[in-house]
């Protein structure tokens, strides 16, 4: 038994699926099969239930247990040692959303390769809940979400607060406030209503998605039942459909930008705390982080606090 019988194990328990693990680990469905085999009869017992499908025996759940923290030691070990040449390199497996992802490595990666232009990156995209369990599972070094629900275990630094946008179409305005449209626009401008727009339908992110928590609790605290006639697990989608009046939604201000298009919406901003979400770098507290990981941790935190970025203002007067 090796290390690579055992990531081939892991990976396989993971996906529960040959077909998907040897296509992750970039070998040949029967040559995984074939290592599987070999595993089992060096232990002398079964790891799978083959039949429907793919299931841990118990053996195999007990040894899936090991096998993560041997793999998670050996990472930090190897990642110890690359540390001790001081030869800067080494690998960072950074966790991220998708769609934030686009906004905060502009300002952090190239920065980051500069100093470590030997390191190689890897990032791993997911919500803020499977970025939280790649922390505890050792499978990304640090990760920049929102901040965890369970801190138990994680460590986190605050890098910005974001807040929501009301994304709504003009349309909707103009039937809600007639000739009073323009004075609630400047008005909504300032801090948005949403108890103005209880009526109207909305484009919500899926269930489960921390934008889609804020928003749940804020309008469960002031009492609308909203009209859903969506759910999506992609903000752009809500985004853009709003933008075709198919209802409203909420956007996040850090990602709006000069190119994007704005025509025949408002982006009305909700000044509340509770629709504020909190953008922190995270890594797990008790495991080995590399100098790389910790410098890549100051270098997000400088960039992003000396970014140059449009503000909101600056950008409604494109609209």
């Amino acid at each position: 038994m090796n290390f690579s019988n055992l990531q081939y194990f892991v990976t396989v328990a993971d996906e529960l699926n040959v077909t998907k693990a040897a296509e992750k680990l970039y070998i040949s469905q029967q040559s995984l099969s074939n290592q599987i085999i070999k595993l089992e009869n060096e232990l002398g017992v079964k790891l799978f239930v083959r039949n429907p499908g793919l299931k841990l025996t118990y053996a195999g759940d007990r040894l899936y247990k090991s096998a993560r923290h041997i793999l998670d030691l050996h990472n930090q070990m190897l990642s110890e040692i690359e540390d001790i040449k001081d030869n800067k390199k080494g690998k960072l497996r950074i966790g991220i959303s998708h769609t934030r992802g686009r906004i905060l490595l502009p300002y952090i990666l190239p920065a980051f390769r500069e100093k470590y232009p030997l390191v190689e990156v890897t990032l791993i995209e997911g919500n803020s809940e499977m970025l939280e369990n790649h922390i505890r599972h050792g499978e990304v070094d640090v990760a920049l979400s929102f901040t965890p629900r369970n801190q138990e275990g994680i460590e986190s630094i605050e890098l910005t607060t974001d807040r929501l946008l009301l994304v709504v179409h003009r349309r909707f305005m103009e039937q809600l406030f007639g000739n009073k449209t323009e004075d609630m626009r400047k008005k909504f401008l300032q801090s948005a209503d949403i108890t103005a727009f209880k009526d109207c339908p909305f484009l919500l992110l899926n269930k489960g998605n921390r934008i889609r928590m804020i928003i749940d609790s804020y309008l469960e605290k002031v009492g609308i039942h909203p009209n859903i006639v969506l759910e999506t697990e992609n903000t752009e989608t809500a985004y853009t459909l709003a933008l075709e009046g198919m209802g409203i939604t909420v956007y996040p201000e850090m990602f709006m930008t000069k190119s994007r298009t704005y025509h025949g919406v408002d982006l009305f901003p909700l000044t509340s705390e509770d629709t504020m979400a909190t953008i922190v770098v995270s890594y797990a507290k008790d495991r080995y982080l590399s100098k790389a990981a910790e410098d890549f941790i100051d270098i997000a935190i400088s960039a992003w606090r000396d970014k140059n970025r449009p503000s909101f203002d600056e950008l409604m007067q494109n609209i």
